[in-house]
């Protein structure tokens, strides 16, 4: 074999070997700035281990429903033991067979593994049931003792009648609200609808 073939095989081969090592240059800069791309984005949520739209949850007991969870948002906790959740709506049915409302522009629920232990909701959280409608700025909600509480002023309407307080305890599927202090009743008539207006 003649020296000027044996430069040329290893001009090629050289060429390839350098083609093969830009390759790879190539390959680990890409990922290095995907890698730091995410972690852009991880630094933009740090708390944060899941974000999720449209998010559901249905709460049960045995083979029997407690309650369902939805809303707009959610965000996971890093340790998945809390959701912020944003635009949320928890509907249930109350011992009498009817459906009970709340809801909340945002609401931080506590978790223990798949189990909702406490919802503690503000921005104007809003319990309807019925012709009822309950309102409040800030409350908490045990889904477990089926117990909610508010600290702050508290607005009942419904059927003619209009109540008003400060602070509040209660049971929404038994439908068992206490106010605890400053309360105030007003009985607004039922307009007749088959009384004439005058003329005048």
């Amino acid at each position: 074999m003649s020296l000027r073939v044996i430069a040329k095989l290893l001009a090629v081969s050289g060429a390839a070997a350098l083609a093969v090592l830009l390759a790879v240059a190539i390959y680990v800069v890409r990922h290095r700035e995907d890698a730091q791309s995410l972690e852009k984005v991880a630094a933009v949520l740090p708390n944060s281990l899941l974000h999720a739209k449209n998010f559901h949850w249905t709460q049960m007991k045995g083979a029997q429903m407690q309650w369902v969870l939805t809303a707009n948002d959610a965000s996971y906790s890093a340790d998945r033991t809390a959701v912020k959740l944003v635009g949320a709506d928890l509907a249930m049915t109350s011992s009498d067979g009817k459906e009970v409302h709340i809801t909340a522009p945002k609401a931080l629920l506590y978790m223990k593994g798949n189990h909702i232990n406490r919802a503690e909701m503000s921005g104007g959280t809003v319990i309807r049931y019925g012709d009822f409608v309950l309102s409040t700025a800030t409350a908490s909600f045990d889904p477990d003792d089926d117990h909610v509480e508010a600290d702050g002023p508290v607005t009942v309407e419904g059927e003619g009648v209009k109540v008003t307080g400060i602070g509040l305890t209660g049971s929404p599927k038994t439908r068992i609200f206490e106010l605890h202090q400053q309360v105030r009743t007003e009985i607004q008539p039922k307009k007749d609808s088959s009384a004439k207006p005058k003329k005048g």
